[in-house]
């Protein structure tokens, strides 16, 4: 399929899990997509449902280059449309904004110096003291010395996060500052990082709001829980579950800024029931976009469509699949069993990868992961005997 006069090519960068999803929720549905890649690895790069372009980087100033020199091979009009999938490729796209946008449709290319700020973790209890947000009492560590100092007006246990996007650890809870300290050795690389208090509950507390807008005017929404997390700030199971108040919330962080794409907002529910800001992710779709596709919201298609000036598809919020992350969580489908069978029964799964229409992605993960059941045994196994030692 080629781009015509009437639907642009949608360029979608990255073919993880995440990318792979927006890929097939836009084929799907007509939409001609060529996908860059780096990682000639993963198994998103087998699918069908995409051209798939391998470029030296997607992350970093390669992507610009790639993207101007891919652009000079399509239509100059319609212009293509961009969606991204990673908080690093925002980040780099939104400083090199100025290049980008002669050439591709971008929902949120003239709001760039306005959302930049809302990648860095230490932006967002700014954000949430300006909107009356609940936000965790936060520390910004530049260093690793003095910790006991700095960590002085927290209570614990604490959770401590990099600032920067895609940094080498995702989260890090500590129930004292000795505790903190040594795990030095997985935060050191990733300062200054934010510490916070930590609020109570498990992965069933956390919450999220998804919103596609325009100019700050919501066209879609979308809201679920967590059910489990591996490891933890990493999604592995989600539900749908319309929620009101967290669609509020969401809008009302948001409200002002004047944004037109796909932002999200994730709270956690403490005990006594106030929700408490996580984070938001802004310029893109979350990992979890496929658990939006699967209940109704095809939010990647919703981007491409307003982008590109077409029709809108009709987006309304269904309860049919529970979304599972299996190649992060290869134990997912049997904890989902053994805990919540009444949502394997009655909604079934969406998984990372399976698909009748794209199989080569599944199977390459399927072998992979089956490959790779000896060693995985034979570690456990040494575990057990360094334990028992």
């Amino acid at each position: 399929m080629t781009p015509s006069l009437d639907r642009p090519a949608a360029i979608v960068v990255g073919l993880c899990g995440h990318g792979l999803g927006i890929v097939r929720a836009l084929h799907r549905n007509g939409v001609p997509v060529i996908a860059l890649e780096a990682d000639t690895r993963l198994p998103g790069v087998r699918t069908r449902c995409a051209k798939v372009r391998i470029v030296p980087d997607i992350n970093r100033e390669g992507l610009i280059d790639s993207l101007i020199a891919l652009a000079a091979e399509l239509p100059a009009s319609p212009k293509p449309v961009l969606l991204l999938t990673s908080d690093r490729m925002v980040e780099t796209v939104g400083r090199h904004v100025g290049r980008i946008l002669p050439h591709y449709k971008l929902a949120w290319g003239d709001a760039a110096e306005r959302l930049l700020p809302l990648l860095g973790k230490d932006s967002i209890e700014r954000r949430c003291r300006e909107t009356g947000h609940n936000y965790p009492r936060t520390v910004v560590l530049e260093d690793l010395e003095r910790i006991d100092e700095h960590l002085a007006g927290l209570r614990f246990p604490v959770i401590a996060k990099p600032t920067r996007p895609v940094s080498a650890f995702k989260t890090v809870v500590a129930d004292s500052a000795e505790a903190l300290a040594a795990a030095r050795g997985r935060i050191s690389g990733s300062l200054p990082v934010i510490v916070q208090e930590f609020i109570p509950g498990g992965d069933e507390a956390i919450r999220f709001g998804a919103l596609y807008l325009d100019h700050g005017k919501p066209l879609a929404r979308f809201e679920g829980r967590k059910l489990r997390s591996r490891p933890m700030g990493h999604t592995t199971l989600a539900v749908s579950a319309v929620d009101d108040d967290i669609h509020r919330l969401a809008l009302r962080f948001f409200d002002g800024l004047e944004f037109s794409g796909p932002v999200s907002l994730e709270l956690k529910q403490a005990p006594d029931g106030t929700q408490w800001v996580i984070e938001p992710t802004v310029g893109r779709t979350d990992f979890w976009a496929d658990l939006c596709v699967a209940n109704g919201v095809n939010l990647p298609l919703i981007e491409y469509c307003h982008q590109a000036g077409l029709p809108l598809p009709t987006a309304i919020q269904q309860d049919r699949r529970v979304w599972m992350n299996g190649e992060r969580d290869p134990g997912a489908l049997l904890w989902l069993a053994a805990r919540q069978p009444g949502f394997l029964l009655a909604r079934g799964v969406r998984g990372l990868f399976a698909s009748l229409s794209d199989p080569q992605p599944f199977l390459l993960a399927l072998g992979r992961f089956l490959g790779a059941l000896p060693l995985r045994a034979a570690r456990k196994a040494g575990r057990l005997a360094l334990r028992r030692g």
